[in-house]
């Protein structure tokens, strides 16, 4: 037989309180729930700036055609607001402050100024005046993001007027939003004009140069004695009125760095370290920052600006001179030059040639000057007098495909940049220069610090479709041919053939 429970020793006026609880906590539970979602949302909604709620403080607006022109976003935030127009109005003063980086001594170490927390919402490389007057401010995504975490955003603030028309002095100020809302954003200061240091003349030709030269971020183990070759031919090539600006993102180890030490110290060559750069994860060692930073910087520094690679040589085919083809485009803002692309690998088993030879560099009275050394005979026993485009003369010959394109601007029409060809242009764009200009690209030389005559063709190929790697390639000597004709030339314009004293 089951026992029976024994009888309950609550009182009942314990279960009748506790139940008139239980009903209190489902008739309320509505309104106390609404309260507390609504002052959480209110918490998290506050601003990180504080002064008033009714602040009418503006953010500052750009000056004319300054472009925060290497500015990184993550590409989440590209969507949003990266600045406002001169008539915005935030709420004001920060609750956070994210302090700046101590300024380097040396101008040519670049600062990466991250704001904002984890994965910054907001990388500022670098900020410059683009002259007195320019277009409505808007914001320019060159590199499409390419699946990475921080894309670059050009941003090309202005004025309605010309700031600091007085030379008084000023900031730039830009605010970098979190979102759509105009009360969460990081305030900082992109560029500061010192008294006395705005000349208009500047932006406006002549120009100091006639051409610079905006390279890529150089990485990698690269090969001094190439970086001396491209230096030294694109020195001649160009001829004195040039300029060259490189960037360091790892590859100017010590010897790269003392075969272009010469052309620094002659004012021929800056090089910029943005080593930095491997913070932030942007794509191809942030190339797209880079060219843009340094098309703003540079803008009315020359009259015509070329990016392409250090694998790659210009070459102006049939009798042209750069004086005569420039002078030909120059209706246009940019034209885009085609590629002969060339084995990196294949030579002529020419037994006529003994010797290989490098290339090494000096200075007399202060202007870059070269000398040859012999290197003892080898099992190759060849090229004597030869530099890597000397010897590598067979191009790859398919045709009816698309060869990829490198190009020249005048960068004072140009608000954005790319690596192959800006889309962010005032002006008209040439694409058939086939028969003006060209460029031969070895690629995949740059790294090579051994003999680059790795795969030797008997004398019959000059006359032969080779077929190597299943691509055809065909005998093409116009490189050679220039060395050839420009032998005992003066080392300051051109390269010089025979050793120094």
């Amino acid at each position: 037989m089951r026992k029976e429970a024994a009888p309950s020793s609550v009182p009942s006026t314990a279960v009748t309180t506790f139940g008139k609880l239980c009903v209190c906590f489902e008739t309320k539970p509505l309104v106390s729930t609404l309260l507390a979602i609504t002052l959480v949302m209110l918490i998290w909604n506050l601003p990180p700036y504080y002064q008033t709620l009714l602040s009418t403080a503006r953010p500052c607006s750009a000056t004319p055609l300054t472009s925060a022109a290497a500015a990184v976003a993550t590409t989440s935030l590209l969507t949003t607001n990266a600045t406002l127009p001169f008539t915005a109005t935030p709420v004001a003063e920060k609750k956070y402050y994210t302090a700046p980086k101590a300024k380097p001594t040396d101008p040519n170490k670049r600062v990466f100024e991250a704001y904002g927390n984890a994965a910054a919402l907001f990388v500022h490389m670098g900020a410059y005046r683009g002259g007195p007057t320019t277009a409505k401010a808007y914001k320019i995504l060159p590199d499409w993001g390419y699946g990475r975490v921080y894309t670059v955003v050009v941003v090309n603030c202005t004025f309605p007027f010309n700031p600091n028309q007085d030379n008084l002095g000023g900031k730039l100020m830009i605010n970098a939003y979190y979102g759509e809302s105009p009360r969460k954003y990081e305030k900082f200061t992109a560029l500061e004009e010192a008294p006395g240091s705005y000349d208009e003349s500047k932006y406006h030709p002549p120009y100091k140069y006639e051409y610079l030269y905006c390279g890529s971020s150089l990485y990698g183990n690269l090969s001094a004695d190439r970086m001396r070759e491209w230096m030294a031919y694109h020195a001649w090539f160009f001829g004195p009125s040039s300029h060259f600006v490189l960037h360091d993102a790892g590859g100017v180890t010590a010897e790269v760095r003392a075969a272009l030490d010469p052309w620094v110290r002659a004012g021929r060559v800056t090089v910029q370290d943005i080593r930095d750069q491997a913070e932030y994860d942007g794509y191809y060692y942030n190339q797209f920052l880079i060219v843009n930073d340094c098309l703003h910087r540079y803008r009315h520094a020359a009259n015509w600006t070329f990016f392409f690679d250090v694998d790659e040589y210009i070459y102006l085919p049939d009798g042209n001179t750069l004086e005569s083809v420039l002078n030909e485009f120059s209706n246009y803002t940019q034209f885009t030059i085609e590629q002969n692309p060339t084995s990196s690998v294949l030579c002529l088993n020419d037994s006529s040639q003994q010797y290989s030879r490098t290339l090494g560099l000096g200075t007399k009275e202060g202007k870059p000057t070269f000398h040859l050394v012999h290197l003892k005979r080898n099992e190759i026993r060849l090229y004597s007098w030869q530099w890597g485009f000397e010897k590598l003369l067979f191009r790859e010959s398919r045709t009816g495909i698309r060869r990829d394109r490198k190009y020249a601007i005048q960068a004072k029409n140009a608000y954005a940049t790319g690596v192959h060809m800006s889309e962010n242009v005032v002006g008209k764009a040439l694409h058939k220069t086939e028969t003006q200009i060209r460029y031969y690209h070895y690629h995949n030389t740059i790294t090579v610090h051994e003999e680059l005559c790795r795969e030797l063709l008997p004398l019959s190929a000059k006359n032969n479709v080779t077929w190597f790697n299943k691509l055809p390639y065909v005998y093409d000597d116009n490189m050679k041919k220039l060395v050839k004709n420009h032998q005992g030339i003066q080392a300051e314009n051109h390269w010089k053939r025979k050793p120094t004293a």
